[in-house]
């Protein structure tokens, strides 16, 4: 492996561990460290279809592969919170993902980014799978961003 292809790997392997620690589990443990496997194995997924631009099946296998017990179905059929704000309910789901895969190539990977969170399609690893994401429309697989903490007004401690 050369020094480029060894940083982008390190770069990566950081990026999903701070992310998993950013959800709140502990990466020292079986829960964490098999996380930050799933979220390496969206990414990888990810970048083995770099040359495309993304679409909603990708969305539902990378949700899959990030939650692969908890997602295993792909869109959420139940209804979930997000800090004490209800997500859409599961028949406005579909409706609602079809309509920002419709409008994607004309928000910005960040506008993209909230919509998707905003519809939580999946009853866990939203987050995670909106970053490989995020990062796919950015261009920026290789050298991964976060979205910034306030993106939704107020600080939070997982941008």
């Amino acid at each position: 492996m050369d020094l480029v292809a060894r940083r982008v790997t390190v770069n990566v392997i950081e990026y999903c561990t701070e992310e998993v620690e950013r959800q709140g589990h502990d990466i020292y443990t079986i829960d964490g460290i098999e996380r930050v496997g799933w979220m390496l194995n969206a990414w990888a997924y990810a970048l083995g279809k770099d040359d495309e631009r993304p679409f909603m099946g990708h969305a539902i296998q990378l949700g899959r592969l990030i939650e692969p017990d908890i997602n295993l179905h792909g869109i959420r059929t139940v209804g979930v919170r997000v800090g004490g704000r209800g997500c859409p309910q599961p028949e406005r789901i579909l409706p609602q993902l079809t309509l920002l895969w419709e409008q994607r190539d004309i928000l910005t990977p960040l506008e993209f980014y909230k919509a998707f969170e905003e519809v939580h399609p999946f009853v866990d690893g939203n987050g995670r799978t909106g970053k490989v994401l995020l990062n796919w429309l950015n261009g920026t697989l290789t050298q991964p961003i976060f979205p910034p903490g306030n993106l939704w007004g107020r600080e939070i401690r997982n941008p």
